[in-house]
């Protein structure tokens, strides 16, 4: 009965740093032991499989929910299906577990959308940690996470029911009950308080981790010493799972026998055993009403997370101001590797692309922000100039919006303290002097967003929100957290390490353990500010990536939409969940707790759903000509890493684009809306197939005039699936168009290569393959652009409709590997594929060719042989539009 309990767990995330989808398989493995308990139901047969069938169908369409707190519901849903055919104390029993576990659902969905119940919840785990420093004399800082709130609440709520269906001896039931929960619990958090000891212990006894990175696309070599430092803190809940696990089951079994639970729906004699439809479901009208009263609160709780209004940056103004800790550079040609990326130079474009106009001030002058929708601080490093705090101050109190970015470790030697702290002096909000430090690189599946509209319905396996090492917040009320790292901690800074300030980057006792504020907001007069305690967000690099989010964040602040849930919102948001839980732990039933779970999380959906398209503003390159929007396929378990500069990331391929004009986005999401307002798409080696919708928004972006250019080789044909897409334009990857029966002959590797490309006359320029293979199409308007070895084709072009479509017969063509080295180091002395990138984007837009330069120049006069080949010939005499040689 307690796989259940575990599986709610397990679900909300409270027992420890899981990556998500491990989260959810154990959640799944449990909830199928508890079904497996449970059987042989009593009843008919076809009776057991259709309930088995509709807690499987259930459970799993909650947990796929993007909410925790939904996936918890997945385990109520199952535990009160399994009450139904059960003898009556099993019945009483999952009855009393299934609402518990609603109940604690209720209060992780008043965590996720209320901002108070947070704050107190936080308050309560600090409170937590301070009495075990008193006990052990060792500090201990936890917000409501490791402070395991989460087990007191659900194990709580059992104790209530397990007291109120004890027929006798109540009191005492209480009093072990509830000693045995403090004591267990108190048990945890000292081992908690241990942590860096058990630590040091195994560093002595087993020695340190190694030391350095793995290198991408190999398994680390196995440590126990890593596993430690990975398991602890981290996962240490889980021994408060462990615990509470043990007291629950002592509650339901030993100290619950059928003697000792009361019937939760009082039998006669004469009555008939309740069955699913009229017992379980509340056998009279006061209880029908009172179920019908449950399901109609728990369709309106998640509407006190709405938003109204829409968000927009058309005709807003955003303001940014010049100075700070930062620059204004973008990629540009001639400079090369991830440090010539620039900070904030692509932002005007940005912004451009959403609707907005987009100016940079220098002195934040009054004119600069009379008309202004949206400000934005970065970093601000440099006493204040005269006024300046004042005209900021009066800006948003006259309802224009602040977005404030901080950084970590900040103490200026001008005035001490930091300028955006200086900000938000009348505010409820402060940046720390520290580092919120992450345990997985980016926060990846560790961010806990609450309910807001430019968070809602957004992921968190690929930092959709940008933040790094930044510093937390402290925030008190009215301010209220936006984005929480739920997996990290703060890392105090050291006014000795000069310059950066930094701490020493590991744990030690003392430091704040989970649930570090990154972001918060507070409403000021009629505008608002929302704080970051990171500028990485906005940044050329990382908004490649976070552009979902961000684009929401800009348009929410730039328009009147209702944020957070009010004060008086909250306040009615927390009587409706009261009195839900009255609800459902006063007369549990079947029908009620799944009637319930199954509302909560219909209406929970919607909310998102209204949110998400409430504040959705899309990038558009279609105000210029050509058009300068280029997306980068990250929707289909692409050949590249998610890292940027890994040998096999895409960084490199990033600043190409930008460089040539381009405004290069990651694209998470294929659609046609998105698709119709770009003019280029690149995908890499893509593993998961195309959706038919996807594959009809691709082609209606081809023929509209889009450009689609796909790399891939065929290191294992069965992984990818842009050979299907391509085959629909005529472009196959293999020596051989396909035969009668639709076969391709399985090509030959051609390996590292360079072919050439352009004969300016003089000299000819080549373009590098990595690990090349060949590609071939029957169709006679098709352009060959590159051969390899054997005057094999290596890259073919055609034209359909008013677009391209381009097959490069190499998945690592345009990874960092092959492309631009992190430090900027060339290639043999040479930018070949950088030059090659230019030349192509201005023959992919019919626009006057750019002609590469000599590269024997560029090398000192050791460029390569150029091949002579007829058909190496007919590809270097060829010019754009003029039909060029058939593929084939």
């Amino acid at each position: 009965m307690t796989a259940g309990l575990a599986a709610a767990w397990l679900a909300a995330g409270s027992t420890g740093l899981l990556a998500h989808p491990l989260r959810h398989v154990l959640t799944w493995i449990l909830l199928g032991a508890a079904v497996a308990w449970a059987w042989p139901l009593r009843g008919g047969t076809t009776a057991k499989w259709v309930l088995a069938a509709a807690a499987v169908v259930l459970a799993a369409t909650l947990s796929f929910s993007l909410l925790g707190w939904v996936n918890v519901l997945a385990a109520a849903v199952v535990l009160a299906l399994l009450a139904v055919g059960r003898l009556e104390h099993d019945r009483r029993v999952l009855l009393s577990l299934a609402a518990a576990v609603t109940l604690f659902a209720l209060y992780r969905l008043a965590m996720h959308g209320i901002a108070p119940v947070w704050l107190v919840a936080d308050r309560a785990g600090c409170g937590l940690g301070q009495l075990v420093t008193r006990l052990t004399g060792i500090p201990l800082q936890v917000g409501a996470t490791f402070a395991g709130l989460d087990y007191l609440v659900l194990m709580l709520a059992l104790l209530a029911l397990w007291i109120a269906s004890s027929p006798s001896r109540r009191l005492a039931r209480a009093a072990f009950g509830l000693l045995a929960i403090l004591v267990g619990h108190l048990c945890y958090l000292v081992l908690l308080d241990r942590s860096p000891a058990i630590l040091s212990l195994a560093d002595r006894r087993l020695g340190p981790p190694p030391a350095g990175e793995t290198p991408f696309g190999r398994l680390p070599a196995w440590s126990w010493s890593e596993v430690i430092h990975l398991a602890i803190p981290w996962n240490v809940p889980v021994a408060a799972a462990l615990i509470h696990l043990c007291i629950a089951g002592l509650m339901v079994n030993r100290w619950g026998s059928a003697a000792t639970w009361k019937p939760v729906i009082p039998l006669t004699s004469g009555a008939a055993r309740p069955s699913f439809v009229s017992g379980g479901f509340g056998s009279n009208l006061f209880a029908a009403g009172a179920t019908a009263l449950a399901v109609l609160v728990a369709a309106l709780l998640p509407a006190a997370t709405l938003s109204l209004g829409r968000g927009t940056l058309e005709s807003k103004k955003v303001v940014a101001y010049e100075k700070g800790f930062l620059n204004w550079l973008k990629p540009k040609h001639g400079d090369y590797g991830r440090l010539s990326i620039g900070m904030y130079g692509m932002l005007p474009q940005y912004v451009e692309s959403l609707g907005g106009e987009f100016l940079v001030s220098s002195a934040l002058a009054e004119e600069d922000l009379r008309d202004a929708d949206v400000l934005i601080l970065l970093y601000p490093n440099k006493p204040w100039e005269g006024g300046q705090l004042e005209r900021i101050r009066s800006f948003v109190r006259g309802g224009g919006s602040l977005l404030l970015m901080g950084e970590h470790t900040v103490s200026e030697d001008e005035g001490g303290g930091s300028r955006f702290n200086d900000i938000l002096e009348p505010t409820a909000m402060r940046v720390a002097f520290d580092s919120a430090t992450f345990v997985v690189g980016g926060w990846l599946q560790s961010y806990e967003a609450r309910a807001h509209p430019a968070t809602d319905g957004l992921r968190d396996d690929r930092n959709p929100y940008g933040v790094v090492i930044g510093a937390s917040l402290a925030v008190r009320w009215p301010a209220q957290p936006l984005l929480i790292g739920r997996w990290g901690w703060n890392d105090p800074g050291d006014l000795a390490r000069k310059p950066s300030m930094m701490g020493n980057h590991v744990y030690d006792a003392g430091e704040r353990l989970g649930d570090l504020v990154l972001a918060a907001e507070q409403r000021y007069g009629a505008g608002r500010i929302i704080a970051f305690g990171d500028t990485s967000t906005l940044t050329n690099g990382i908004n490649t990536g976070s552009h979902v989010f961000t684009s929401r964040l800009l348009a929410y602040l730039a328009s009147d939409v209702s944020g957070p849930p009010s004060t008086w919102q909250g306040a009615a948001a927390v009587v409706l969940a009261a009195v839900l839980a009255v609800l459902v732990l006063g007369r549990p039933t079947i029908g009620r707790v799944v009637g319930v779970s199954l509302l909560l999380a219909v209406s929970a959906t919607a909310c998102i759903w209204f949110n998400e398209r409430g504040c959705r503003v899309l990038p558009d390159g279609r105000g210029r000509t050509p058009n300068h929007l280029a997306y980068v396929d990250a929707a289909h378990l692409e050949g590249s890493s998610d890292e940027s500069w890994r040998p096999d990331g895409t960084g490199g391929l990033m600043m190409t684009l930008m460089r040539n004009g381009y405004l290069a986005l990651y694209l998470s999401e294929l659609t046609e809306e998105r698709l119709e307002r770009a003019g280029l798409l690149i995908t890499i080696g893509p593993s998961r197939g195309y959706s038919a919708d996807e594959r009809r928004a691709i082609r209606k972006f081809v023929e509209n005039g889009g450009i689609l250019v796909g790399t891939v080789g065929d290191e294992d044909p069965r992984k990818s699936a842009l050979p299907a897409l391509m085959a629909e334009y005529g472009l196959y990857l293999g020596e051989h168009p396909p035969d009668g029966r639709g076969r391709i002959p399985e090509p030959p590797p051609l390996g590292h290569f360079k072919s050439p490309y352009y004969n300016a006359g003089s000299y000819m320029t080549y373009v590098r393959f990595h690990a090349a293979w060949p590609v071939v199409s029957a169709e006679p308007d098709a352009r060959v652009m590159a051969y390899g070895p054997g005057d094999r084709n290596v890259m073919i072009m055609r034209r359909i409709g008013k677009g391209k479509v381009v097959l490069v017969g190499d998945t690592c063509f345009a990874e960092n590997k092959n492309l631009e080295r992190e430090g900027g180091e060339p290639f043999e002395g040479m930018r070949e594929n950088a030059d090659f990138w230019r030349w192509a984007i201005t023959y992919w837009r019919d626009q006057p060719l750019w002609v590469p330069p000599n590269p024997r120049s560029a090398a000192g006069g050791s460029a390569a042989p150029a091949s002579t080949s007829p058909a190496t010939q007919r590809v270097l005499t060829s010019r754009p539009g003029s039909g060029g040689e058939g593929g084939s």
